[in-house]
């Protein structure tokens, strides 16, 4: 027999049920059986209907040992770690639609009882830019000779780009979970990475692709993952350091098999500004006896000549980059072109992603004022970091990141973009994570 519940008194005089700990072991089971009873039916039906069912029971397993929020955060984490592999989706024809945004779907249903109940600490600056391009794409869509394509294009750029960053500014969670979430997308990627290595799967033009569609999103993700390796080292405990290090090569090599000439230079440029930002002599010398080796196997490819599609070939016009640059600046023609048409206003978002240049693209969908306020967007996203406490300053890394990058890729509203220029916004410029919590070893700093 099961012992009786129990009554207790409450602090504000009212009466307390406690269900006892045998009741509450009990519970999840019962709950999961439950699940897969109603949802048996689906089951049986198709292999994807019993991918749902066994889903649905995880979920609700979860939900009753975890509680919500606990539940929201594993479910946001794996969301992140599927970001940088854009080709893992639910349904092969949901082009659209990957399983990192299913998961980021559920992770924020989930906290709507906390962000609808939070305090919302308002981001002036991101929430006039973001009104501002939202309204004036409203205008240009209806007035603009697509207007159902250009208002697929705004929806698009409102829940990739927009979304994340305002859910972020009204939860506040544990200080921990920002790292966790970095330490999420490193990992993807180099899953990405590896599975690049191991299958040997490459695209037409024989560059490696990963788990994404392109393999210029391979070596972005690999960028953008690397970006986050200092702030990293300098949050996760001295003993994780090597593995951190081991993970930073990984995507290293997958800026270097993806072929990308963009995601190359805005690496070695973020390494300028990482040591602006981190302002230490010692992790300069670190960086440099790091770079040794790197160099020296590009010397040694240079000397062989056997450089084939990779970087090096394609920054001297080899391999595929001659037919890249011809379509690159027939594009960029096509877009000052419909920039001039309208220069006020521009033409609408339908062709928000031909120019491979962001700013291009922007200013030919909003026209000048619709760059200005995407301008003070991004401003805003930059700006974030460098509001916090000094700890927190290394996260303004991807944001520099997509700043450069955005003048040689057409990348506008792509989750694994945005998903970490949104995480600064996790965090409070009021104070509430400040210098004085524990700092964890940097490992940067500790192998000096």
């Amino acid at each position: 027999m099961l012992p009786a519940a129990r009554t207790l008194q409450r602090p504000d005089g009212r009466a307390a049920r406690v269900v006892p700990r045998v009741g509450r072991t009990l519970v999840a089971p019962a709950v999961v059986v439950l699940v897969l009873a109603l949802l048996l039916p689906l089951a049986l039906g198709s292999v994807f209907g019993a991918v749902v069912a066994l889903g649905a029971a995880v979920l609700m397993l979860a939900l009753v040992t975890f509680g919500i929020e606990s539940t929201a955060i594993g479910l946001l984490a794996l969301g992140f770690v599927l970001a940088p592999m854009n080709d893992v989706r639910p349904v092969a024809a949901l082009t659209f639609v990957t399983m990192s945004d299913v998961f980021l779907v559920l992770s924020i249903g989930l906290l709507l009882p906390i962000l609808v109940t939070g305090r919302f600490e308002r981001q002036a600056l991101f929430l006039v830019g973001a009104a501002g391009v939202v309204g004036l794409g409203l205008v240009t869509s209806v007035a603009g000779d697509h207007a159902l394509a250009s208002l697929n294009g705004l929806l698009r750029l409102l829940v990739g780009a927009l979304m994340l960053p305002v859910t972020f500014m009204l939860w506040r969670p544990r200080r921990n979970i920002v790292t966790l979430l970095a330490a999420a997308y490193v990992l993807g990627n180099s899953i990405s990475v590896l599975q690049a290595v191991a299958s040997g799967l490459v695209s037409y033009e024989g560059r490696a692709i990963g788990l994404t569609r392109h393999p210029n999103i391979l070596g972005l993700c690999s960028m953008l993952a690397l970006t986050l390796i200092p702030f990293l080292l300098q949050e996760l405990p001295r003993w994780s350091g090597w593995i951190v290090l081991a993970a930073a090569g990984v995507c290293g090599y997958g800026v270097w098999i993806s072929g990308s000439r963009a995601a190359l230079l805005v690496a070695v440029a973020m390494v300028a500004v990482y040591l602006v930002l981190s302002r230490s002599v010692e992790r300069g010398l670190l960086l440099f006896g790091a770079s040794i080796v790197p160099v020296y196997l590009v010397g040694r490819t240079l000397s062989s000549g056997d450089v084939g599609n990779n970087i090096l070939n394609r920054f001297v016009g080899g391999g595929s980059a001659s037919a890249s640059d011809l379509a690159r600046e027939q594009l960029v023609r096509e877009a000052v072109e419909r920039f001039l048409s309208s220069p006020v206003l521009g033409v609408g978002f339908a062709d928000a992603l031909e120019a491979h240049n962001i700013y291009l693209q922007v200013a030919a969908s909003g026209g000048v004022a619709g760059l200005a306020f995407y301008l003070v967007l991004l401003a805003s996203v930059v700006r974030q970091p460098l509001r916090l406490p000094s700890r927190y300053r290394l996260l303004a890394l991807p944001a520099f990141g997509y700043v450069l990058v955005g003048f040689i890729t057409p990348l506008l509203w792509d989750r694994y973009i945005w998903c970490l220029l949104a995480l600064p916004f996790l965090m409070s410029v009021r104070g509430e994570a400040d210098d004085s919590a524990p700092s964890r070893n940097d490992a940067l700093q500790e192998t000096a």
